[in-house]
Formats: structure tokens, sequence, C-alpha cells
């Protein structure tokens, strides 16, 4: 059955979601604290006190110093040491008495996969973990996925900790974490997660038993069940986002500790921390320790994965999941008969009516089984099923339906992109004028040098040239889900994210420019062979606000693009020539397309109509397909550029004459040397900043 075939979990992620975003009650008490390496932390380390990361571990011992005489109930490392301190034995041993002075909770990485992990490392690190593996009763080896490689501590800090827990992070098909493994199996061994043995230690369990699909955590005075899905994970409620529980930087925890030994106040006040669990973890950019989850899909540190965990265990919070087929199909089988009866014996409006009140009734219970009882049901598929049979059984409807889905595709199918006039069909008030602003990517692309080519062609030559040229270009726009706006000559202007919305248009932008002067490149040899001229093409890309819909008159209307951010691209497409190059995009583009692309940023200028200069980048091409040479020339090309800004024309020159040995007749390059020798010898005083300002579009 369809159900059957998991279709529906993607929606029930997304409702549990909601559930929790909507109705999770603020916590009573917040046990949880974060200190953090964030970004900034790392700049100041760096530029105020001169230590480069990675950070000595001399610096993590002040912070447990700190901690464990501020009071607090325990310390949780959520960074994996698995290699010795770059400044010695001695940092590392060190270390290893500070945590061992204070009793701190170290973490481990579980794997399937052995990687570039010797036989003899596998094997130390399973030793060297041992003492911290539990004890399950009842622990059925098929529930719970093995993962036989553990990555650890080195052995100065394995042997000192008081306990040690795994941070293997297990996320849903988008990407979020809504589920923890509490237990990992590693052979026949069972270890507890990061934050299992942060809670275990402070509730003092001793022992640990599974009963049916929960696990039951026990000791002197406190008993914890919590309930298990059938691949042995915990579903956690979150709260929200990391930014419930108080965060503070690890960087001044540190210099807090060294004030206070030199007798000088510190910058927290200790008593933050008594009491607390204090989860240390990062939160910078560049250490991508990220972990989603339901509040907030893209940054939140992973500590706190780990933290809501140890705050659900402490005050049993955990959710119970009834999303198995023996709950949910019987309410499918009934829900349907029901509504076929209803149906059958009663009008559309009564039946429309019925099915209204079945879907308040499922949804409010689900509602209330959520905020009283933990507990997740299934609305997805019940309301489907239910929408469903209302619609199989008054389907009149349909032929009102496809008689104006056929009038507007005779009627705009001639004219408009096969994605207008889907977005057209699906939603026929978009026929009105006006539009909506949004956020998407804009392109424009210009013969170089074509006025001077039409000249010496027939117009039936120029036709066909350029209708070969036109068709190419926009099979490929088309192949990456972009709209072909309009031709001005041969000039195509696109634009992606409109009529139908992707978060990923800046992305698919760039994957169709690269394939358009890929097919330049393979035409022109095709056209050379053929006798006739080359073409090559200057692109300009931009993301940004833009106003999209139908613009026109109520006779005559045109879908289509405008604002400042469109403007901006069409001023990087010309901009290309001052530079030599041919794919120009805007720093916003960059930023929104990902990591995914290797570019070279070009300058800082500031484009006709415009006060505030914008960075523009020439795309190289996708990450790994970029010639060596050409990387090497993108970073004596960029140092060159810094030193420009800076104004130091010496060490610039040089730079960008540097590049000549990587890519000859550089373009961008040659550009550079020669505006430094225009340049008065006084221009790098006063107000230099290098911008360079263009005086034509």
């Amino acid at each position: 059955m369809f159900y059957l075939s998991g279709a529906f979990q993607s929606a029930h992620d997304a409702l549990s979601d909601l559930l929790q975003i909507q109705f999770s009650s603020p916590p009573a008490s917040k046990p949880v604290v974060y200190l953090l390496i964030t970004d900034a932390s790392l700049i100041e380390a760096d530029e105020v006190d001169g230590i480069s990361w990675p950070w000595p571990r001399s610096a993590y011992a002040e912070a447990v110093r700190f901690l464990k005489n501020a009071g607090a109930s325990e310390i949780v490392f959520d960074m994996i040491f698995t290699e010795r301190s770059v400044h010695g034995l001695e940092d590392d041993t060190g270390f290893g008495n500070a945590i061992e002075d204070a009793g701190v909770i170290l973490a481990k990485l579980s794997s399937n996969r052995q990687s570039s992990m010797s036989e003899k490392a596998a094997e130390n690190n399973r030793l060297i973990t041992e003492r911290f593996a539990l004890h399950v009763e009842g622990a059925d080896e098929k529930m719970f996925h093995d993962t036989p490689y553990l990555r650890a501590p080195v052995s100065e800090l394995t042997n000192h900790a008081k306990g040690l827990g795994d941070v293997k992070f297990v996320q849903d098909s988008d990407g979020v974490g809504r589920r923890i493994p509490l237990l990992v199996r590693s052979g026949n061994r069972y270890h507890p997660s990061l934050s299992l043995a942060a809670a275990a230690s402070i509730l003092n369990i001793t022992s640990y038993q599974m009963e049916g699909s929960d696990l039951l955590l026990s000791g002197p005075s406190v008993q914890r069940r919590i309930p298990l899905d059938s691949e042995g994970m915990a579903r956690p409620l979150y709260f929200g986002d990391s930014s419930i529980y108080d965060k503070y930087l690890l960087l001044r925890v540190i210099k807090s500790q060294i004030r206070m030994d030199e007798g000088d106040a510190p910058y927290y006040d200790p008593a933050l921390f008594k009491d607390k669990v204090v989860i240390i973890g990062a939160d910078a950019t560049e250490l991508k320790d990220f972990r989603p989850n339901p509040f907030n899909k893209a940054n939140d540190p992973g500590a706190h994965y780990h933290g809501t965990a140890i705050h659900n265990i402490l005050e049993s919070g955990f959710l119970v999941s009834r999303y198995e087929a023996v709950y949910v199909l019987p309410i499918l089988f009934l829900t349907s008969m029901l509504l076929a009866f209803v149906a059958a014996k009663y009008r559309a409006t009564t039946g429309f009516s019925f099915t209204f009140l079945l879907l308040l009734l499922v949804n409010g219970v689900a509602v209330y089984l959520f905020k009283h009882h933990g507990m997740l049901i299934d609305m997805a598929a019940t309301s489907v099923n239910l929408i469903g049979c209302f619609i199989l059984a008054t389907g009149s409807n349909y032929m009102v339906e496809a008689r104006q889905r056929h009038f507007v595709t005779s009627a705009f199918g001639q004219y408009l992109s096969p994605d207008v006039v889907k977005a057209l069909v699906d939603n026929p008030e978009r026929l009105l004028l006006g539009g909506e602003v949004r956020t998407m990517t804009a392109f424009f692309s210009d013969i170089a040098g074509f006025s001077t080519i039409s000249e010496k062609l027939t117009p039936e030559e120029l036709v066909s040239l350029l209708n070969e040229y036109l068709t190419e270009m926009c099979d490929i726009i088309g192949k990456y889900h972009g709209t072909v706006d309009k031709f001005e000559g041969d000039a195509i202007m696109a634009f992606w994210g409109a009529p139908i919305y992707r978060d990923d248009h800046a992305h698919l932008a760039l994957l169709a420019s690269l394939e358009m002067q890929q097919r330049l490149e393979e035409l022109r040899g095709k056209w050379a062979a053929e006798g006739k001229d080359q073409l090559y093409v200057r692109m300009g890309i931009n993301s940004g606000l833009m106003l999209v819909g139908n613009m026109g008159s109520r006779t005559r209307m045109n879908y289509t693009i405008m604002g400042d951010a469109v403007n901006l691209a069409s001023r990087l497409e010309a901009a290309n020539k001052f530079y030599g190059t041919h794919l120009m995009i805007s720093q916003k583009t960059k930023v929104l397309a990902g990591d995914q692309f290797t570019v070279r940023e070009l300058d800082a200028i500031q484009v006709v109509g415009k006060k505030k200069p914008v960075h523009v980048y020439e795309l190289l091409g996708k990450k790994g397909d970029v010639a060596e040479n050409r990387l090497a020339a993108t970073l004596l090309f960029e140092e060159g550029l810094t030193c420009y800004r800076k104004g130091d024309f010496v060490s610039a020159k040089t730079n960008f004459t540097a590049v000549f040995d990587q890519v000859p007749g550089d373009p961008p390059a040659i550009e550079f040397l020669r505006r430094i020798e225009a340049l008065d010898k006084t221009e790098s005083q006063g107000d230099w900043n290098g911008v360079f300002k263009a005086d034509s579009k």
C-alpha cells in the first residue's frame, strides 16, 4: 500500500516540527548552558591574543578549572580530541589532569566505516573506550545498527575522563536531527550517547534495561523510561532552538579564569554556571558543527542536539511516535468507509461539511495527544485520505477545472514559457496585472562584437546563426528550470525563481551559465569548420529582491522581472568588457549559490547609476573542474587585488605579473597592470579604496 512505502514520512516530520513549534510549552527549568567557540572568538583569539586555531588544550584546562570552581553539575565536551595537541605532549597531559580533577565527560564518534583508520588505531580505540561500555539487559542487537569503528580522544585524555559519550548525529531525509541514538552498539558492546552519559552521571544511573521498545534507566532513587523506535532511536521534544538556553563564549570563560588568577574580576560571574550542565561546543562557520533541528534548520550548533536530549532525560520529556501501519491503517479504512457512505447518501455540500468536521476532529485529537501526552499520531495520511475520498465522491468539479485548464493552455501556450503556463493553469489569478517581490536570480547575456559580425552576413545567414545560437542557449536555460524573459536582438534576458519558486535559483543559474559557455565552445569548433565567425558571449548574473509578475496593459501582458537587482545583472554583463571576462556574478549570487563553485574575485566596482560599490567575481567552474594553473593564478590575482586596494601597488604589480606564469595573457591581470601604470603616484594617499567606477553601461 501507498502508506507502507513510507511516502508520508516527510509529511510526518514536517507536521511533528509544526506541533513542536506551535504547541511546545517553555521549559520550567533550564538545566543546560552552552559554551561556544564562535567566529568572533576565533578572530579575537587570533588577532588580540595571538592564538591561532587549533587552540592549545591548556586553554580548555583553564575553562574546566573555572567551571569546576563555579560548581557546574557536569562539564561536557561536544568536541572530539582525536589528534594529539600540536603544542606537544605536555599540553595533552595538563588537559588530562584538569579533566580528571573536574570529572569531565568527553566525546567520541562511532562509525560503520573504517575510512583512513588503521586496524591498530581501531583496536586501540576499542580498548581505551572499553571501560565506558554499558551492560544493557534485554537488548536486542537487531534493534541497534552496528557501528564497529570508534574515534576516541587520545589516551592522555580518555584515560582521565569521567565519562565518554557518542556524538553520532542522525538526520532524517531533509537533514534535520529529530532522533538521537542514546545507545550506540559497537559489536557486542553498548556505549552511551554524550547526552545519556551526562544525564546518567547527574541522576546516578546504575542500571540499563530494555523493556519492549523502552529503555529503562534506574538508580538508587530515580527511574526514567525512554521510548525508542524500531531502530533504537529516541525522539526528543525540542523546546526551541539553541537560544532558549543561556549561551556564553568559551574564550571569555578561559580569560575569566586567567583574570581571576591575576586578581582581576572575571568576564562572567561564576554563579551563572552553578548546578548547570555545561556543554562546550562550536558555533563557528569554519568548524562546521551545525546540526539542524525543527526550530532551526540551518545553523544551530551541535551542542543543542545533545543539550536537548539531556534536558529530555532529566525531565522525562521524550516523544512517543505512533506512525506505524498497525495504528494508521485501521483509521484510514474506517474513515474511508464512513465518507463513502455519507457521499452516497447526501449531497456534495453535506459531504464537504462532514469531511471538514472529520479533518478538524483528527487534527484536534493529534494536537491534544501531543500537548498532554507527548504522543505523535498520523495527521498527514488520514487528512489526505479524507480529502481524496471526498474528491472521488464529488468529482463534478473536475470538469469545470478541466475546461478552465484547457482555456488557459490554448490562450497562452503559444507565447509563454511552459513553466509560466503551468503556473497560470494552477493559479489563474496570476493573469491579473501586478506581481510579487521575491528573491530571485537574473541573467543577461550579449554577444561580444555582434554588430561587426552581423555586417558581414546576409539577412538569411544572420537569422540562421541567431536561431541556432538562441535555441541552444534557451534549451540549456530550460534544462536548469530557468525562464527566458525576452530577446533583444542577440541579447538574452532570463531569470530563476519564478513562476515556480526554488531555493536553489542561484545555484541553477550558475550551472546553466557554465553549460552555456561549454556549449558555445563546442559550437565555435563547429562554426570554424563551416567557415563562420566565432561567437563569444558575455554573461552577467545577480541575485536579490525583484518584482516578478505580469506587466503591461490589460490587453497585452508580459511575464517579466523588474528592480535594481535586475538592472545590476545587466550592468555586470556589460562590465565583462572591462576585464576581458565572459562570466561575471555578484557577491549575493556567490553566497546564495553555495560553495560548489570556484570563483575569482575581480573587483569592487561602482556601476553606472549606483553609489555603493559591489564586489564582483568571475565564475571559473564547478569545484574540482578547474585546472590547477587556473587555481594558482586565482590565488595570485586575489593577493594582487588585496595589495591594490591597500595602495601597495608595487606588491600588486608583482602578483599580477606572476599570474602570467600560470595563465599567460590573463585579461583581468592585464587590466590591473594597465590601471597601475596609469595611476598617479599620489593615488595611494587620501581616500584611495581601489573601487573601480564604470563610466559606461
